[in-house]
């Protein structure tokens, strides 16, 4: 008789945790590159079950695509500046 073989599958949540960390970095620097990454990352995250992680990667990725100004020009939407008028006309 052969020896019962037990196999152990340890799962990592590897679509979560670098949603979590693209959009974080997309939320300070280069956005247009590190938002959609996190965003896509977040949608199969939550595709495999990992929720809280796919959620906080999704928002973080519209975090970083609100306060990026080249991504909301290419979904015309203003973005959130402030200008000074000093009184000369432009």
């Amino acid at each position: 008789m052969e020896p019962k073989k037990i196999i152990i599958k340890e799962y990592t949540p590897i679509y979560g945790t670098l949603g979590i960390i693209f959009g974080f970095i997309g939320i300070f620097i280069l956005s247009p590159l590190f938002s959609p990454i996190a965003l896509i990352l977040g949608i199969l995250a939550c595709g495999k079950k990992e929720y809280a992680a796919g959620i906080i990667s999704i928002i973080f990725a519209i975090l970083g695509i609100i306060t990026s100004p080249i991504l909301m020009a290419l979904i015309n939407l203003p973005t959130f500046t402030y200008y000074h008028y000093h009184g000369n006309p432009l």
